[in-house]
């Protein structure tokens, strides 16, 4: 009897083509997906969105200006005030922001790193990237600056020992750096109205509900599945409404589950961390019926066109993961690499964070989300038409 089980269960699995083709490549697809995603999340392949702006414009401060622009390491977009900086970084178009106020050699920390503490690993690796660059483009003023801190500490150089002293530095100028450390180089603002994480609690807010709006509309839109099994479906296309109105009913069903726990998500939120949610509350309503009709017209688009169970229920976890992986709701998108987080942008899930973290932690107005609230739409609409386009296929 046991074997007899066995051949069953095996048999339905080589028949069902679908099924079988998404038992065994899937995963491994999966896996190739992640370990790009959660490898480039390691500190040293994360490659920083950088705004820099040089105040001082001094010989070394242009020297240090053009090593960071030039490294590799980095993304860096010189621009052309200290105001702009902050306002990339407070608008999320920058990871950090690097401002150049004062000579690298001088002393009280020249160079600042404004942060969004919704993004606190950037400032860190902001300094340290910033700090190899210096050791590699210059050298000498990372000496200098030594020199400058300790010295007092043994009474002062004498004659001799700073002749030695201002040769080394001429010739560090000239020949390839070792690195150095400086912990009076940098000094630290977080962006103006920060609250320490705010940024955080809005950002995962976000990707959780975006991420179980999708879970909740993909089993719900199962039921599909079942009435088609069951005949029901072909009772319904015997009628003259068709499954119009079935899709319909089931897409509006899907849209107030997502919403309801979409409001149950930023209620906690609002409560326990003090979420400004009530505050935003007409931008934040637009955009949780938008995330809800996306997931709905996205699920039901999938499942329309699944023939089996089995295949839906597959097909709809590997959709899941991907988009939840790509789009950072499981690693926060700035971590990702530069290709990884473009190609975020086709995922709903970036989109839906990057709507709830301009408005309520950025307190963006209806330019900062409009873009975010065409494509949540759009899918959404596009999910209702393809699920009324397949249904009509349905034999």
């Amino acid at each position: 009897m046991t074997l007899a089980m066995f051949r069953v269960m095996a048999l339905e699995l080589w028949r069902d083509r679908g099924a079988l083709v998404m038992t065994f490549l899937l995963p491994p697809l999966v896996f190739l997906i992640f370990s790009a995603v959660f490898s480039g999340a390691t500190g040293e392949d994360i490659q920083l969105k950088l705004a820099v702006a040089d105040q001082a414009r001094t010989v070394d401060s242009r020297r240090l200006m053009a090593a960071v622009v030039a490294d590799g390491d980095l993304r860096a977009e010189e621009v052309a005030s200290d105001e702009e900086v902050r306002r990339l970084v407070r608008a999320g178009r920058a990871d950090a922001g690097l401002i150049l106020r004062a000579d690298p050699g001088s002393q009280g920390g020249p160079v600042l790193i404004v942060s969004d503490p919704s993004r606190a690993v950037a400032a860190p690796l902001t300094m340290a990237r910033v700090q190899q660059a210096m050791g590699r483009a210059m050298p000498d003023v990372l000496l200098a600056r030594t020199l400058a801190e300790t010295a007092p500490a043994f009474g002062g150089l004498t004659p001799v020992q700073q002749a030695i002293a201002g040769r080394t530095l001429q010739g560090l100028a000239k020949a390839s750096p070792a690195e150095a450390a400086d912990s009076g180089l940098f000094q630290r603002e977080d962006i103006s109205g920060a609250r320490k994480g705010g940024g955080t609690i809005a950002y995962y807010a976000g990707a959780v509900t975006i991420l179980f709006a999708l879970f909740s509309a993909m089993h719900g839109a199962l039921s599909l599945i079942e009435e088609r099994r069951s005949g029901v479906a072909d009772r319904i296309l015997a009628g003259a409404a068709g499954m119009g109105p079935v899709i319909n009913g089931k897409f509006l069903f899907l849209l107030g589950q997502s919403l309801l726990q979409a409001t149950a998500i930023f209620f906690t939120a609002q409560i326990v961390y003090q979420v400004p949610v009530l505050a935003h509350l007409p931008m934040w309503l637009v955009t949780t019926l938008l995330v809800s009709a996306c997931a709905a017209g996205l699920a039901m688009a999938i499942v329309t066109f699944c023939k089996t169970r089995d295949q839906a229920q597959m097909l709809s976890t590997f959709v899941i993961l991907i988009l939840a992986a790509v789009g950072g709701s499981m690693v926060p998108r700035f971590l990702m690499p530069p290709w990884l987080q473009t190609l975020g942008w086709g995922t709903p899930h970036a989109w839906a964070i990057e709507a709830y973290q301009a408005i309520l932690w950025r307190d963006g107005g209806i330019g900062s989300v409009y873009m975010a609230w065409l494509v949540l739409g759009g899918i959404g609409a596009a999910g209702l038409f393809l699920a009324h386009f397949a249904a009509r296929r349905i034999r």
